[in-house]
């Protein structure tokens, strides 16, 4: 079904340039920093930082093996296997070197990897050009089968810390007024080089939907450049140059990101057992089909439990403030996927200077839900204290499985997203659309798309779904285009009739939906909030709660873990307007012919500014309002509201409103 589909904490409002932000300049932050954008190398109070990528251990590129360790669409470039129970034992995830001694001459050095489970699995090799003269030295790397110019001392390291994933070791310090550095990580006894560092932040995927057909033309993480390296056997391309007084006169070096894509990592709080490494075959997570139709089929597991993890980001060349497009991948694939495309950062990257985030979510399977949401969350939160992001300006995105994790995010976090864009997205149940059905087939789903929408009120969104879609079948996107009919939302929903699962990432096109989000904001404090939740979405073991929206906030719903609560309340304290809508079809002809059914707003109509709070609960046992922000502060507020059960509502500023049964409530609360 979905095989081929690619797929909140508050904001920190600290500023940054377009470039990224050093938080701490020289500090711990920098020396061990939380955050990196990849492949770069700084100078911290005169060591010496190389932060690399993560999962991008593949090795060499032998040609013609499709090395798809953890999903179909997200192969690697490099070919190399791990022993069975050592993998990722040679990841490199930082490499720091820091002048010690008493006069400084010599170099401590320390590798952090992703993983070690054995004191003497890894090598660890530095290669160093002592007279700065790439002319003079190098050759091959001993038993490494690799080989570079203008080393003049190798030093291998082959003793670990496996409680630590460590290797630590001591070189001397070349006495040359400039040298050169190079090093690699390698699995002990057949010296295979999996890792090199010194990469720089240009390393980019190449793999695309003709990858398919063409299994060596590129990776889905960021190693080409290393595999195809490595399969020459010269990495003499990568490398850093180091100026010795910088080291000596402890001074601090911040390497400078141009725009274009890249990949961040940051360090998680959160781990699953082991908490280190890669699990190829995934760890399951509670999205398990939802019934024996679907099986494991596709069923929610997640592939990275440790501490760092990685997500794409494109930065468009224009200066911030920035719109932050949200681009969740799809089932098998990874988080390099469709930001990648050049079409894509042109049309929502460069046209609508918006920085493209597409998160892991700890595995091709993540779901949008558990450890795979507090990714999400952790991810957005990250770029904001990194860049300068407008936060009236942010979309939520994505493909096939990442369309479901659109609806899912945004309608659980809909006071975040300024608008959301769907593109072929599962919609929560294969048997969505067929009344009656006594089957559910859910994938790894938790929570069924249609039971957000009604959050999306005011988060306008676009979804485009083919009418041949071998994976997401018309009848389910039928039955979500009518999910929305049933609402009050802003929304358009194109039906492509030639289109399949693939088309739209295929074409590389985005005209429509680009367009429909161009001019999106976020409605900060609107006067109707209307939010539905339960229990069973929360994930409290990552500190996620699904109880508020806008000016309501503290929602309990009052039936059982599965049973859904849902807030529809409209408030006139601040005065405003409610939009006035229409439905109208339509339709057009590129980048493929399709049909429109769109929701739209033809005007605003006034409300009146008076304190009144009227509505409806269903399945609320409580909750809490924000009396500022809804200009209820101190006044006596007149209300209607219905309730199917006794509610009682808590304003911030003391007060607190019983419903003490089922029905009509009319009244006013005094101050």
């Amino acid at each position: 079904m979905l095989a081929g589909g690619l797929a909140i904490a508050a904001f920190l409002a600290t500023p940054a340039a377009a470039k990224p932000a050093n938080e701490d300049p020289g500090g711990k932050s920098c020396l061990q920093p939380k955050s990196w954008v990849a492949g770069t190398t700084a100078i911290c109070k005169g060591a010496v930082v190389y932060s690399d990528y993560v999962y991008d251990d593949y090795g060499a590129e032998s040609g013609g093996i499709f090395n798809d360790r953890v999903g179909p669409l997200s192969p690697g470039a490099g070919d190399a296997e791990y022993p069975e129970g050592s993998e990722s034992t040679a990841d490199l995830v930082r490499l720091n070197l820091r002048p010690s001694g008493a006069d400084r001459n010599q170099l401590r050095v320390k590798g952090l990897l992703s993983a070690l489970y054995e004191k003497d699995s890894t090598v660890l090799a530095i290669a160093v050009d002592t007279d700065g003269d790439p002319a003079t030295g190098g050759g091959e790397w001993n038993e490494l089968g690799v080989s570079s110019k203008g080393w003049d001392q190798l030093y291998t390291f082959d003793r670990g810390l496996p409680g630590k994933n460590v290797i630590r070791g001591r070189i001397p310090m070349p006495e040359s007024r400039r040298f050169g550095l190079q090093a690699v990580t390698a699995i002990a006894g057949s010296n295979q080089v999996m890792n090199v560092a010194f990469r720089g932040p240009d390393e980019v995927p190449g793999f695309g939907v003709d990858a398919l057909s063409d299994p060596s033309g590129g990776g889905a993480w960021y190693e080409d450049l290393q595999a195809a390296a490595l399969a020459g056997g010269d990495i003499s391309q990568f490398g850093e140059t180091i100026n010795r007084r910088d080291l000596v006169k402890r001074k601090t070096r911040i390497p400078v990101i141009e725009s274009g894509l890249h990949e961040r990592v940051y360090t998680s709080r959160y781990t699953l057992p082991p908490g280190e490494g890669v699990s190829y075959e995934g760890i399951p997570g509670r999205g398990d089909g939802g019934g024996e139709i679907q099986g494991g089929f596709l069923a929610q597991a997640f592939n990275f439990p440790g501490v760092y993890q990685p997500y794409s980001i494109y930065l468009p060349e224009q200066p911030g403030p920035h719109g932050m497009q949200m681009v969740f991948h799809g089932s098998s694939a990874n988080h390099a996927s469709q930001v990648a495309q050049p079409g894509m950062q042109q049309r929502f990257g460069e046209e609508l200077n918006r920085i493209l985030v597409n998160p892991e979510g700890r595995g091709t399977e993540g779901w949008g839900s558990d450890i795979s949401e507090r990714d999400i969350l952790d991810v957005m939160a990250d770029v904001r204290r990194n860049y300068e992001i407008d936060k009236s300006e942010v979309i939520a995105s994505g493909y096939s499985q990442g369309g479901y994790v659109t609806y899912r995010t945004a309608g659980l976090y809909p006071d975040i997203f300024a608008g959301a864009v769907n593109w072929v997205g599962f919609t929560g149940d294969v048997f969505n659309g067929i009344p009656g059905s006594p089957f559910t087939a859910t994938a790894g789903a938790v929570g069924n798309g249609p039971d957000f929408i009604p959050n999306l009120l005011n988060v306008p969104s676009i979804m485009l779904y083919g009418g041949a879609d071998e994976l997401v079948q018309i009848t389910t996107a039928m039955a979500m285009n009518r999910a929305f009919q049933q609402t009050d939302n802003i929304y358009r929903f194109d039906t492509y009739p030639a289109a399949e699962h693939l088309t739209f990432i295929a074409l590389d096109d985005w005209r429509e939906e680009s367009a429909y989000s161009k001019d999106l904001t976020l409605v900060e404090n609107p006067p109707r909030v209307l939010y539905r939740t339960a229990p069973f979405l929360d994930s409290p073991a990552y500190g996620i709660r699904h109880d508020s929206a806008y000016w309501v906030s503290k929602l309990r719903t009052s039936g059982g873990a599965k049973d859904y609560g849902q807030v529809d309340l409209t408030n006139a304290g601040c005065g405003g307007t409610l939009p006035v809508l229409e439905r109208r079809a339509g339709g057009g002809a590129l980048p493929l012919p399709y049909l429109s059914d769109e929701q739209r707003v033809v005007s605003e109509q006034p409300l009146n500014r008076e304190p009144r709070l009227s509505g409806a609960l269903d399945g609320v046992a409580s909750l809490a309002i924000d009396a500022k922000q809804t200009c209820l502060t101190g006044k006596a507020i007149d209300y209607e509201i219905e309730t199917d059960e006794p509610s009682t509502i808590s304003f911030s500023d003391g007060r607190r409103l019983t419903l003490p049964d089922a029905g009509m409530h009319e009244g006013t609360l005094r101050k």
